[in-house]
């Protein structure tokens, strides 16, 4: 946290940080340029609602712009300048974009991402280049993505009812919905961590597979299953998610430490799934 608050805080007018869980001393904050603001939650209420409390926070105070970090992401130098850049040229062309983004990179392994479209029953991972910089995405992770204020009174805020998992998912394809474009920036590298760890598997081609806690298998299945039914889910992101639902259930299985408890979590979510069961789910996976 002092690392994400140091990188930061050199970077914009005001950070909010939104403590979303039980109250704590935070002490020893980094001093600088940038003034820094506390908002302390009641209880654990999700990322999604992490994220408006931050945004209504910015509103209100008159902000224009805004960044959206999680704990274990660390932005790099002259990020929110080249976005400011960025978002300043494509408004002049009269490009309605909802918001851009960096690729992430692994602290603790080499693993880059790439930017995802939706395409039938399968993604397209694209990357870009040191001359194409700029890549048209259909999902952005909030971690790192950067938001002009305006954007969220057409598209509105971010669906607290489901909690974690998805939560940034959903807010795009309802973005796209709306008209607006998601921009990837590849020359913006931000470091983030997407699990506890990563394995490297073959599955139909190598890929990266995030391993997660095994509550998060809860979520994760849960709310795909909840966003099957939305009308703003286009079917075709459906069809590519079914296989790599199935794909991280199966590997965070076989890989966890702690393997009858994933199966159990993965089990429940399938379950409150199919009831259309929303919110923090069971108390234990809210903690």
């Amino acid at each position: 946290l002092q690392t994400l608050i140091t990188a930061t805080m050199q970077q914009v007018d005001r950070l909010y940080l939104v403590n979303n869980g039980p109250e704590q001393t935070l002490s020893g904050l980094p001093s600088g340029p940038s003034s820094v603001e506390i908002i302390q939650q009641s209880s654990n209420r999700g990322i999604a609602s992490g994220f408006n409390v931050g945004i209504r926070a910015a509103r209100q105070a008159g902000y224009r712009y805004v960044l959206l970090l999680d704990q274990d992401s660390v932005p790099p130098s002259g990020m929110v300048s080249r976005y400011l850049d960025v978002l300043g040229t494509l408004a002049a062309a009269g490009t309605p974009v909802a918001a851009v983004g960096p690729r992430h990179t692994a602290p603790d392994s080499d693993y880059i991402s790439s930017f995802v479209n939706f395409r039938w029953f399968r993604n397209v991972y694209r990357q870009g280049s040191a001359v194409k910089t700029q890549v048209a995405a259909d999902f952005l992770i909030s971690s790192g993505s950067f938001y002009a204020l305006q954007t969220f009174e057409k598209v509105g805020l971010f669906n607290e009812e489901l909690f974690i998992d998805h939560v940034d998912t959903e807010w795009c394809h309802r973005a796209k919905s709306h008209g607006y474009q998601l921009v990837g920036l590849w020359d913006v590298a931000m470091r983030h961590r997407v699990g506890e760890r990563r394995v490297r598997l073959w599955f139909w081609g190598w890929r990266s597979q995030p391993i997660h806690k095994p509550f998060r298998l809860y979520f994760i299945t849960r709310n795909s299953l909840l966003l099957y039914r939305m009308a703003h889910v286009p079917a075709r992101w459906i069809s590519g998610d079914l296989s790599r639902l199935l794909r991280l259930v199966v590997m965070n299985i076989l890989f966890s430490a702690r393997r009858f408890e994933a199966v159990c979590w993965f089990m429940l979510g399938l379950r409150d799934g199919l009831l259309k069961v929303s919110g923090p789910g069971p108390r234990q996976a809210s903690q």
